[in-house]
Order: C-alpha cells, then structure tokens, then sequence
C-alpha cells in the first residue's frame, strides 16, 4: 500500500524520529487524518484525544465522526476548530 510520508520521508532521508513519529493534515478544517497515533483516549462529538509517541493531541470541534481507525492511522470528520498538544 502506498503511504505518502513514508515516500517522503525516503525522498529526504529522514527517520519517524526526525518527524517526531506521527503527521497531522488538517483540510480545510472539515477533516483531519493522522498517521502514527497510539490510541485514543477521549471520544466525543466536541473532542478526540489521542496518544503520540511524545505527546497527546487533541482535536476539538463540533459534530465530529471518527470515519476511520486503524493500528496507526486515523481520520476525523466535522467542524474541526483546533488541532493541538496537551
């Protein structure tokens, strides 16, 4: 399966840890898809909480879904107001 950042992480010649382990995109805030994530550790319509590999990331908004979660990958859908650390 192709995976974008992995490409272009190979293109730069960089490693996970240079990236700090996880990639964050945020389309036009109506979605948010994240590679790399640990697991989640809030769920809500207003707030998804998830594990990194250094730190917590929260994604608040409103009438969010959780359209997609796998081992690492996630996708977010709705009125995404921030993405931030905690």
């Amino acid at each position: 399966m192709f995976n974008f950042f992995e490409e272009i992480k190979k293109g730069l010649k960089k490693t996970d840890n240079e990236f700090n382990g996880y990639n964050i995109i945020n389309m036009s805030g109506r979605l948010v898809y994240v590679e790399g994530h640990r697991g989640l550790l809030a769920l809500s319509k207003e707030l998804v909480v998830f594990k990194t590999k250094h730190k917590n990331i929260s994604v608040v908004g409103k009438d969010m879904i959780l359209e997609e979660l796998s081992e690492n990958t996630l996708k977010i859908s709705g009125e995404i107001q921030k993405v931030e650390e905690v």
